[in-house]
């Protein structure tokens, strides 16, 4: 084992089945913890004079702890492998984890010396052997929690009495935020505090995972592998904004599904403030903000879990089947074992549909059995499926589609072109792709098309800008933006300069 933790330091390629079996990790490291904890209430017991002689159990337990442990240090050592963790925390977590995984050997051989000299009572160095194990391990349990959910996990909801009795800053002052919306920094104040809940746990100075750190606005613009995490003035092409976007089950999805995740609120400010040029100082009150965003940066100012605008359910063109009806067609399709159909809410007949992965990926024939509920479907999730331009036709015949996710498919521009008529349209995700520059042609003409992933595709950027210019000219924003540009001067016009003649003190 601890040839292992050494020669595997500093590997940067590690093969996949290590990366397998590390991730295990977390679910087996509870075991020697709780094993150890036993084994000291039961040598406790055992070593008193009045207390039961229960030597065999102990023996039993410290034979298992020594056992689980190992195991646990083993798929440590292995998920560790692909860093992105700090690295002097890394290093200490890997030697002292490996180093309580071993000292429980050199407990089982204190014990047998020990009992061979009496068979129970207290033993000096057997169980001041066992003492220091324990207070090893509450070491080795603060560093992996540090790891993994970031400095002062442990601590940072202490009540205020204790961390002042410690010497711990108190931080709840600052927690309340400035009194008002306008006052605040919109980076220190309302961009900083949104990663420190949901991002740096991950993306910090303790773990880094895929070299990106969000714990300072410095480290931030230099992004993380791919180097585009944050682009300013384009939140579309930054790769936060599209992470944020996917679903919570998607594995690109960051925060990833079980740690905290933004609220919708929290993310139009993200979208915003990357657009708005990402700016590292600056008063919200100083800045031109939209009235939604503003209200968001008021809600989480005042810690509120959700933004009060919600919004609202579009109206159907197209006439949907009632749930009952839905209902009974829904319990049809989904006998077979690749369809999952989820209503979008209590009030709706509206449904998302969503292929699972593996053996049973989504396919053409999946699509083709959903013409029943097709008026129903708004969200149809088939991306990682082997759907191709054939089964596309399938999805013309659902007009009231307003997410569709087709990342990774053998979808081409021939396919896309199944899509022309979907005028509610206004999510599509073509990541992974064979489309090309053709397949603007077709999506430009959707009136509702808001957001469009085509990473890793045959799309150029040249084509992607216009297609973007394209767009906003149907919009109508050029010519929004000349009115604009006509007031200004008409303003600029209007202005009166009145000179008193009187000089102002310095």
């Amino acid at each position: 084992m601890l040839c292992l933790a050494m020669f595997t330091d500093g590997i940067e390629n590690a093969p996949e089945w290590t990366l397998f079996l590390g991730h295990f990790h977390p679910a087996l490291l509870h075991l020697p913890i709780g094993f150890y904890t036993v084994l000291a209430v039961l040598e406790y017991l055992d070593s008193s004079k009045s207390g039961p002689r229960i030597g065999k159990a102990c023996e039993i337990v410290l034979n298992y702890t020594a056992i689980v442990a190992v195991i646990a240090a083993v798929l440590g050592i292995l998920l560790a492998l692909p860093g992105g963790y700090n690295e002097t925390l890394l290093d200490r977590h890997r030697w002292l984890g490996s180093l309580s995984a071993i000292f429980a050997f050199w407990l089982i051989v204190l014990r047998n010396w020990a009992r061979s000299k009496s068979r129970n009572g207290f033993s000096i160095p057997y169980h001041s052997a066992l003492a220091a194990t324990l207070i090893l391990l509450v070491v080795v349990g603060h560093d992996g929690g540090t790891l993994t959910h970031g400095s002062g996990y442990l601590t940072k909801h202490l009540p205020s009495p204790i961390k002042s009795l410690i010497g711990m800053e108190n931080s709840d002052d600052a927690e309340k935020g400035p009194l008002s919306v306008e006052d605040a920094d919109v980076y220190q104040d309302i961009i900083h505090p949104i990663f420190d809940q949901t991002c740096i746990q991950c993306h910090g100075p303790d773990k880094s995972k895929g070299e990106l750190r969000l714990d300072s606005f410095e480290l931030a613009m230099l992004g993380g592998e791919l180097g585009d995490t944050i682009i300013p003035g384009d939140s579309e092409a930054s790769e936060l904004i599209y992470r944020l976007h996917l679903e919570i089950d998607d594995d690109e999805r960051m925060p990833p599904e079980g740690k905290p995740q933004p609220t919708e609120g929290q993310i139009a400010i993200l979208e915003w403030w990357i657009q708005a040029g990402a700016v590292e100082s600056g008063l919200v009150g100083e800045l031109e903000i939209p009235e939604t965003v503003r209200s968001a940066m008021v809600a989480h100012l005042e810690g509120s879990a959700e933004v009060e605008e919600k919004e609202e359910v579009p109206e159907i063109l197209i006439p949907m089947l009632t749930w009952e009806e839905a209902e009974a067609e829904i319990v049809a399709i989904e006998e077979e074992p690749n369809i999952d159909i989820l209503r979008v809410a209590l009030n709706s007949p509206a449904v998302r549909v969503k292929g699972p992965f593996g053996d049973s990926r989504f396919n053409d024939d999946a699509l083709s059995k959903l013409e029943p509920i097709a008026n129903n479907i708004v969200e149809l999730e088939i991306g990682f499926s082997d759907v191709t331009d054939e089964g596309l036709a399938a999805v013309a015949n659902m007009p009231n589609l307003e997410k569709l996710y087709l990342q990774k498919t053998l979808v081409t521009d021939e396919g896309i072109q199944h899509l022309e008529g979907l005028t509610r349209l206004r999510y599509l995700n073509l990541y992974g792709t064979q489309v090309t520059d053709d397949a603007l042609d077709t999506l430009v003409d959707l009136p509702r098309l808001k957001s469009l992933f085509v990473w890793e595709t045959e799309i150029s950027k040249s084509a992607a800008e216009d297609f973007q210019e394209q767009k906003l000219e149907a919009t109508g924003v050029k010519g929004w933006e000349e009115e604009i540009e006509a007031l200004k001067a008409k303003i600029s016009d209007a202005k009166i300069l009145v000179d008193t003649g009187i000089e102002t003190e310095n």
